[in-house]
């Protein structure tokens, strides 16, 4: 078996949508028989409004960088969650931190903002479908994934963050993913969360060609793993380096692999 597993954002994803030549090569290819897979930090509900105006549904959905494991109906087949007093102490605490802006990700329902948006803050082809919370909303019945952050001068002050949240919240693990950090239950990746689709499979490793997308940080796990892994001209060095090759779309390589 053939699998392709797709970062989104910056990868099939940008500002202006999904190109209609990568549409049509991923449903090329899963009517060929192989597994299409999204491989992505996006939520459930953020990557259900990505697609919307796409004829287009992956074979297995990799997200929450890997926290969470679903079929192509959005059913959930594993999920690790974070605990909910853990939730409320790191909002709390970051919720006055200068140049970020605090979101947080859960299971079944929308991404949620606590920050305030700064005026005239860029766009985020992260997460745009979001719904208000306030710290005296969270309930114990609340199941949150993640807690993404946008810093909103990037790189500038990014690296310094990760490992000030890394010391300040030992308890979850710290992912860099471009203009966001993401908090995260330990031990979670996108490289673990395919892990889990084979053995979901009962598939070896060894049964299956693995090709994977990616742009960013936390897509080096994945392409850890990959039989041949691409990048793109965009990336961070680090991640370009670890690709077996650069390219400019997914859609002709994607075609070239069928």
């Amino acid at each position: 078996m053939k699998i392709v597993a797709f970062d989104i954002d910056g990868t099939v994803l940008f500002e202006d949508g999904i190109a209609p030549d990568v549409v049509a090569a991923i449903r090329d290819w899963q009517a060929t028989g192989h597994l299409a897979v999204a491989a992505t930090g996006k939520s459930r509900s953020a990557l259900d409004h990505a697609l919307r105006p796409y004829d287009l549904r992956f074979d297995y959905d990799v997200i929450y960088t890997g926290a969470v494991l679903a079929d192509a109906y959005g059913d959930t087949l594993s999920a690790a969650t974070l605990p909910v007093d853990l939730v409320r102490r790191i909002i709390t605490e970051l919720l006055d931190v200068p140049g970020i802006v605090v979101f947080a990700t859960m299971l079944g329902e929308r991404d949620a903002l606590f920050s305030d948006l700064p005026h005239g803050a860029a766009d985020t082809t992260i997460i745009r479908d979001f719904v208000h919370m306030d710290i005296n909303d969270i309930t114990d019945d609340h199941q949150f994934v993640g807690i993404p952050l946008w810093v909103l001068d990037g790189a500038r002050s990014q690296h310094a963050l990760v490992a000030r949240l890394a010391e300040d919240f030992p308890e979850v693990d710290v992912m860099p993913n471009q203009m966001f950090i993401d908090l995260l239950p330990k031990g979670v990746s996108k490289g673990a969360g395919l892990g889990q689709l084979l053995s979901h499979l009962g598939m070896e490793r060894t049964e299956v060609t693995l090709h994977t997308f990616g742009d960013s940080w936390n897509d080096l796990s994945m392409h850890a793993i990959a039989d041949r892994s691409y990048a793109f001209p965009w990336p961070p060095d680090e991640v370009m380096d670890a690709a077996d090759e650069v390219i400019e779309s997914v859609a002709p390589v994607l075609r070239r692999l069928a």
